[in-house]
């Protein structure tokens, strides 16, 4: 049978064509069911193969902004590239996460839409096997993804198969005992003390071989996703420096360098909230997707630090506030509203709306949020690592002069 996988859970746009044979008759499965039959088993990759497998072509586009765009061309070119027109597929895969929203919903629309239309079956496929089926060893393997707000997902396998998880927490919360080795988002792996593997995304359909030659697609679960969108009108903040009567700052560019003084800072400011290291703010700074700011005195000293993540593509991408922090002894002076403001007139320029968490007992950080546009739209319960509760908060995206025009038209 030919089928077409597709992964986008992750900053990869992973699209690929396999030919799989079926089992042969003698093949020993001893959880093997008859065609047609779905099982609500488990998704984990397998050891052993009853059938052949082959790749007939693969394309990946690391790009977390060009899920939407890049996704159907790498489907058009695998298909043109196996000689194969779309109505030869017999069956669609595609991962299903766990992965962020924005990227997620891309590869699983896609693939409902290629079944619907083709009449074939699609079937969802754990994204975090995907990654581990692609490391070959029988060794403990943990592997985790970007959750963002400072959490992962992750999920634990021994000799090929899924002991633990997939689940969602902040890395401090996650044991690295008794895994070996460790795959997965490179700038997440940096916060396990294991070695790593080059392994960071679902980079080939081989996943698909191994778990569809393992359990036969009939034992996959399809999957559906949702989507919502808001938009209101806010006026963009022009503040892009600051100063007080006690002190004069500027808002800038993180660089590398500034690296050891925001971990320093994280430790000061979230001793028990799993605090990032200097390396961590190190990888943040090698995604393309990210943006980070640092408040700083004319003699460079660092007061204060901030990131966001833009994600997805126009007109679906969405923002999320990944850290803000200020130095306790520069603390009540606006250099965390000035920071704050630098994340929100890069996420105005782009139209998107913004996301982030705060504890729910943060009184003057939840004001400093509402007075910007945010509203809270749900509760994160145990999402710090002391149990503290979070809430999430949303600000709508920013209208152009062009949308607001033709709303009112």
């Amino acid at each position: 049978m030919l089928v077409l996988a597709i992964d986008t859970s992750t900053p990869a746009v992973t699209a690929g064509v396999v030919s799989l044979s079926a089992p042969s008759p003698d093949a020993e499965s001893p959880d093997a069911e008859s065609p047609g039959t779905e099982s609500p088993g488990t998704e984990s990759p397998g050891t052993e193969s009853p059938g052949t497998v082959e790749t007939l072509a693969v394309r990946v586009t690391v790009n977390p902004r060009a899920h939407a765009e890049v996704l159907t061309p790498h489907v058009l070119e695998c298909l043109a590239e196996a000689g194969l027109t779309p109505a030869e597929l017999n069956a669609v895969v595609v991962g299903v996460g766990p992965g962020p929203y924005t990227g997620l919903r891309v590869g699983m629309a896609t693939g409902a839409a290629f079944g619907d239309a083709l009449g074939v079956p699609v079937y969802g496929v754990c994204s975090l096997d995907a990654i581990a089926a692609a490391v070959p060893t029988t060794q403990s393997l943990l592997v985790v993804t970007d959750a963002r707000r400072r959490e992962i997902y992750w999920a634990r396998y021994d000799g090929g198969v899924r002991v633990e998880g997939p689940a969602v927490n902040s890395a401090g919360d996650v044991d690295p005992s008794p895994s070996t080795l460790i795959a997965g988002s490179a700038s997440h792996v940096d916060f396990f003390d294991l070695p790593s593997t080059r392994r960071r995304h679902p980079h080939r359909p081989a996943w698909s071989q191994s778990l569809l030659a393992r359990f036969w697609p009939d034992r996959f679960r399809p999957r559906s996703s949702r989507c919502t969108s808001d938009a209101r009108m806010r006026r963009p903040s022009q503040n892009v420096a600051s100063e007080t009567e006690q002190m004069k700052y500027s808002i800038e560019p993180m660089n590398v360098d500034d690296a050891e003084r925001c971990g320093e800072l994280e430790r000061a400011l979230f001793a028990g909230d799993g605090p990032w290291s200097a390396q961590a703010f190190v990888s943040e700074l090698a995604g393309a997707h990210n943006h980070y700011f640092v408040a700083r005195e004319p003699d460079g000293h660092v007061l204060g630090y901030a990131g966001v993540a833009l994600l997805g593509a126009s007109p679906n991408m969405e923002a999320e506030v990944h850290t803000i922090g200020t130095d306790p002894s520069a603390q009540r002076l606006g250099i965390g509203g000035a920071l704050l403001d630098a994340l929100l007139t890069l996420a105005d320029s782009r139209q998107c709306p913004v996301f982030l968490e705060v504890r729910t007992d943060n009184d003057p950080a939840i004001a400093l949020y509402r007075r910007e546009g945010f509203e809270i739209v749900g509760t994160r319960k145990k999402y710090y690592q002391q149990w503290a509760d979070a809430y999430t908060m949303r600000r709508p995206a920013v209208l152009g002069v062009r949308e607001i025009e033709e709303q009112q038209a």
